[in-house]
């Protein structure tokens, strides 16, 4: 399924059994390999994995001062994941009129403003510019590929990393897009979250061209 998401979307529909079933299936899969990225190659390059489950924690002790039991917190990390990012999407595509154009220029704004930002207190980063240039030519690469399904995905992907680093971390009194924490987190994140929200969006549509 090719979809022209840069068109106004119109025909929703609430998702039924068949759709949500493949939603979960597609956010399993993206779901499992982000583990291997983030627990596994992110600890091999950096000396420690990506924990979501400790963003979780910090949210609830910066907002209400509590402290999460580790396997509520996992457990709240897989539903998410599963569930959670993979119907996010699937409403967000269907309600928001060229919603991959809207999220693009959304993460693109917000990534430039919050690194100009850092950069005014910090000083300039050599690293940190060139994060920004792989962030940027990725969602530019939506001008030469002529698959849009993939170049959709990868909004997608994109968009969940907006939504866990310049959303929920500020909310757990880190930095936006953890940029106060070092660039090498964030730029582990970003290729981890990519990762898995393009891959839970090209099974889902796969299921859903089979079982149509």
């Amino acid at each position: 399924m090719t979809t022209q998401s840069m068109m106004p979307t119109t025909g929703f529909a609430i998702p039924d059994g068949r759709t949500i079933r493949n939603l979960a299936i597609g956010g399993i899969a993206g779901l499992f390999l982000w583990e291997i990225f983030a627990r596994i190659l992110t600890k091999a390059v950096l000396g420690y994995p990506l924990e979501p489950a400790g963003l979780i924690d910090a949210i609830a002790q910066n907002l209400f001062g509590l402290e999460v039991n580790y396997w509520i917190r996992e457990a709240l990390h897989y539903g998410v994941g599963i569930l959670g990012y993979p119907i996010a999407f699937y409403l967000i595509s269907r309600m928001v009129p060229r919603w991959s154009a809207v999220l693009d220029a959304l993460i693109f704004v917000s990534f430039t403003a919050a690194l100009g930002l850092h950069m005014s207190k910090n000083g300039f980063s050599l690293g940190l510019l060139g994060f920004w240039l792989v962030v940027v030519g990725l969602i530019a690469s939506r001008f030469i590929n002529k698959n849009i399904e993939l170049a959709d995905a990868i909004t997608w992907g994109n968009f969940t990393w907006l939504n866990a680093l310049a959303i929920m971390a500020p909310l757990g009194g880190l930095s936006v897009y953890l940029l106060g924490e070092g660039g090498d987190l964030s730029f582990m994140s970003f290729v981890g979250h990519v990762i898995y929200g393009a891959v839970a969006v090209i099974v889902f549509n796969r299921l859903q061209d089979r079982t149509a």
